[in-house]
C-alpha cells in the first residue's frame, strides 16, 4: 500500500518569513526540505518548472551513495 500524500501547497507569493529558502524542487531540494520540515523548522521550495521536472526527471535515475562511479571507487580505497 502507498504512503498518503499530502497535497502540495503553492503560492506565487513568498511568506513574510522563514528560516530557510531552498531553491531547485529536485531530488536533493526535496529532501532537504523535507529533513528540515520533519524537525520543525520552516522552509520555503522555489521552483521554476514542475517538481522534480527538471534535471531529476532526466537523470536516468543515477544517485549514488558515494557520489562517485563504481569504477572510480577502488581508486578511492588505494
Amino acid at each position: 500500500m502507498s504512503p498518503s500524500i499530502d497535497p502540495v501547497h503553492s503560492s506565487p507569493q513568498l511568506p513574510p518569513a522563514t528560516s530557510v529558502v531552498i531553491i531547485g524542487a529536485g531530488i536533493i531540494g526535496l529532501t532537504a526540505a523535507l529533513t528540515l520540515a520533519e524537525r520543525g523548522i520552516p522552509v520555503v521550495v522555489v521552483e521554476k518548472g514542475r517538481i522534480a521536472g527538471e534535471q531529476s526527471s532526466r537523470n536516468l535515475g543515477w544517485v549514488r551513495k558515494t557520489s562517485r562511479h563504481a569504477d572510480d571507487i577502488p581508486l578511492a580505497l588505494a
